[in-house]
């Protein structure tokens, strides 16, 4: 019998080649007997590439692209941001040639990359490439298409049919998507193929080894499959070789390529234990509670004013006062508060920044040494800055507000609570000492080379995003600071707020990072800090403001995990939207392709938030949908946006939302006043006082806490506490309906099973209970008939969590 190859073998030219072929192969051999499949030149060319790109494959099985920017008006500076390297504006400046043109040299997978230039600081689109997407930003990426697996038609492809379509055929174990070291010693390996395409796919190893690979998911057009398997030992003295073997119905190939399969050297990415365990809750301090009068900032607005009421002492449009505001929130009101933090249940907090500076949300840092004395009980900021040296840290004090914050900080982790700080090391404010040095004294300064100042007469240095209040430190061609003294700094400072008393044991420290737009910075500073951070404190956790997907960030060097905006998104379209929602089993696959992108180290601590303080609330999406995530969002610039109160049928979507929060892999991240019913456009208005009951209301009209909204969080965030298999169990989609609307997937661990089904319909669903699940399971959460004559019940607009030990 003949079988068709859909592409040629290893160094052939045909497209499509029959010929007799065995399925199985008759003695071992290495490599597996069986044809190599490969796609050859000319299919690989499928894609057209625009002018301004060149691309050659390589050995390896990548591509060596060139990109090129025509200049036409006089640019200076031209960027390559892109998918390829976080959309980080550090990573890939362009050389100007001599003909003409900037150029970027770099070497992509096949595939869909997404791209812009920065030319001088504006963000624009390949003029010379037609092929675009939606940016969400009003705008367009340039999109580039390499390789034949870039143009695949999974409508194709059909099981059993005798054929596979060599193009779809990949693994790169150069990427986390493909091979990822697990602790205990293990090698994760995946395979794509074409979605539909084959029957099994083997694992088949020099030593003679087959092991059947597991298809995980069915990514449209890709399937994919997945095994691990025993790294071998680091003093092995003959390479374990692995390649792969595809068969469907009696046709069987091989992977056209081997691979080494890495020996246990101990790379296996590690995350902070605790963090697969908390539940975080993000605090911008002046906007929490105040709890000193005392120490008010002049005119501080009072807690309970109404948020759109004018002060007698504003001036200007309003929103630019509103933005100026602040109401005198601080240190301890953050300690007055812990026992309502413990009393929810939440185990981890992010602090907004904390550092000197004029405003209420402090990313224009005055000075990175000292908390903000406005936080604290007294005003000793200046004597401080007088006597200190930013680039020796033996001349530097601690402040009363310092002092405080280590006993607030000593307070906190002594109930239970790790406390992480925003770190913005891209820029500083206009008033920090360093900048007002260079200001003053020009090239004289010891600190002329730590900002990007391009005149000193008239005075002329880059602003953060075009902000001329935030100046930015200079950076090398590598993304990393220019002046070595100013690295230094940066350091020294993260040494101070994680090992306060100099010690070495970081005990009485904050427990990590939140960083700020760290795109802005290369990855070799954050190699080498995230290095330094891991010295002084092995156990703490380091998390990146990342919006979109960010694999690059998550390999073991570099971040443990980033605020996940992805999940949010999944979360507000599948939840939130009516005219632009999706499917349940749209939002399932989603989700299940953001897990497969990361370590598995990594996606269970990712901070599954909802929105923060750069969003509108989550409620208040929901009564705007059909949005693009953070788009369109701020009163000042959208006059349809509707800022009023939502009503109850939305904060019952919002707890949907959380109940997906607590119950997905992954660590929750609450913000603040999101439990007690806060709503809110994106900012200013997403930063209003916290709501509480003893005196510290807010005076806009209906701003009150809802009871019963705040009891489901205490609950939800106890089910999570009280089911181990919620925090680091394994999950698994158990059932996708929908025509009605429900997700029901499956988290478990050697202990215990938990089952959580969501709803996102409008009216009540009623699933088959699965043979599959058997008996002895009890309600977690929901009602306690959710099961009843062989059916699963499931509120509109709710879910049920049902539990059963092993």
């Amino acid at each position: 019998m003949h079988f068709a190859l859909r592409a040629p073998l290893c160094g052939l030219l045909a497209l499509t080649i029959s010929m007799p072929i065995h399925a199985q192969e008759p003695d071992f051999a290495w490599p597996p007997a069986f044809p190599a499949a490969e796609v050859d030149a000319a299919a690989e060319r499928q894609a057209v590439l625009p002018p301004s790109v060149t691309a050659e494959r390589t050995a390896g099985g990548n591509w060596d692209v060139r990109l090129r920017y025509r200049d036409r008006g006089g640019a200076a500076e031209v960027l390559l941001v892109g998918s390829f390297n976080g959309w980080s504006a550090a990573a890939e400046p362009m050389a100007k040639r001599s003909d003409g043109p900037f150029e970027a040299r770099l070497e992509l997978e096949p595939g869909l990359h997404s791209y812009k230039f920065v030319v001088d600081g504006r963000w624009i689109a390949d003029p010379e490439n037609e092929v675009t997407e939606d940016d969400g930003f009003g705008a367009s990426n340039s999109v580039l298409a390499l390789g034949a697996a870039a143009n695949l038609d999974a409508a194709a492809a059909s099981v059993s049919d005798g054929s596979i379509e060599a193009a779809a055929l990949e693994h790169r174990p150069d990427s986390t998507l493909y091979l990822q070291h697990l602790t205990g010693g293990e090698v994760q390996l995946r395979y794509r193929t074409l979605a539909g395409d084959a029957e099994t796919v083997e694992l088949a190893l020099s030593d003679g080894r087959r092991l059947s690979l597991e298809r995980i998911l069915e990514a449209q057009p890709f399937d994919w499959w997945q095994v691990r398997v025993e790294a071998p030992p680091a003093e092995r003295s003959r390479a374990l070789l692995y390649t792969f073997v595809v068969a469907d119905a009696e046709l069987t190939v091989r992977h056209c390529r081997e691979f080494e399969l890495p020996p246990d050297l101990g790379l296996a990415m590690r995350t902070p234990d605790w963090a697969k365990h908390a539940v975080w809750y993000q605090i911008m301090l002046d906007r929490f509670r105040n709890g000193n009068p005392n120490n008010d900032p002049p005119n501080a607005i009072p807690w309970d004013d109404d948020w759109y009421a004018r002060q007698s002492f504003e001036r200007g449009p309003r929103y630019r006062y509103v933005f100026e505001r602040l109401f005198g929130g601080d240190l301890e009101g953050l300690r007055q508060a812990l026992p309502y933090l413990k009393d929810l249940g939440v185990n981890a907090l992010y602090l907004n920044p904390v550092f000197q500076a004029s405003t209420h949300h402090k990313y224009n840092a005055t000075n990175f040494l000292h908390v903000d004395e406005r936080f604290g009980p007294q005003a000793d900021y200046a004597a401080a800055e007088a006597v200190e040296d930013l680039r020796d840290p033996e001349t530097w004090t601690w402040t009363s507000a310092d002092l405080l914050f280590r006993d607030v900080l000593k307070e906190a982790k002594a109930l239970g609570f790790r406390v992480v700080l925003d770190g913005v090391w891209n820029h500083v404010g206009e008033a920090h000492p360093a900048f007002r040095d260079v200001r003053e004294r020009g090239a004289a300064s010891p600190y002329k080379d730590w900002f990007q100042v391009s005149s000193y007469d008239p005075f002329e240095y880059e602003g953060w995003a075009g902000f001329g209040e935030l100046p930015v430190f200079k950076k090398n061609a590598q993304g990393v600071f220019f002046d070595e003294t100013a690295k230094r700094h940066i350091f020294e400072v993260t040494r101070r707020w994680m090992d306060p008393d100099g010690d070495g044991d970081p005990a009485d420290g904050i427990d990590g990072w939140r960083l700020d737009v760290p795109m802005e910075l290369g990855m070799p500073f954050w190699f080498e800090w995230c290095e330094f951070v891991r010295s002084i404190n092995p156990e703490a956790y380091i998390s990146g403001e990342v919006w979109d997907r960010a694999e690059s960030w998550l390999d073991g060097r570099s971040f443990d995990a980033v605020m996940n905006y992805p999940f949010a998104e999944v979360a507000m379209d599948w939840i939130g939207h009516r005219e632009l929602k999706i499917s349940a089993a749209e939002a399932e696959r989603r989700l299940a392709e953001l897990r497969l992108a990361y370590p598995a180290e990594a996606t269970g601590v990712l901070q599954n938030l909802l929105a923060s303080h750069d969003t509108d609330r989550f409620v208040s999406m929901l009564l705007n949908p059909d949005r693009l995530y953070d788009r369109e969002n701020r009163e000042q610039d959208n006059t349809g946006y509707d800022a009023s109160k939502p009503g109850p049928e939305l904060y019952a979507r919002l707890r949907l939302a959380a109940l997906l929060q607590m119950t997905y892999v992954g660590a929750p991240m609450i913000y603040y006043g999101d439990e007690v019913g806060m709503w809110g456009s994106d900012d200013p208005n997403n930063r209003k006082p916290m709501w509480w009951s003893d005196g510290l209301e807010n005076g806009e009209d209906g701003a009150a806490i809802d009871d019963a909204h705040l009891a489901f969080y205490r609950e939800a965030v106890a089910l999570r506490h009280a089911h181990p298999a919620l925090r680091t169990g394994s999950i698994r989609t158990v059932l996708v309906d929908d025509a009605q609307d429900v997700w029901i997937f499956l988290r478990e661990d050697d202990a215990e099973q938990v089952l959580v089904a969501l709803c996102a319909g409008d009216e009540p669903a009623s699933v088959a209970w699965p043979e599959e699940l058997g008996e002895g399971w009890t309600v977690a959460l929901g009602a306690a008939d959710a099961v009843r004559a062989g059916q699963l019940l499931v509120p509109a607009v709710s879910g049920a969590v049902l539990v059963r030990g092993r």
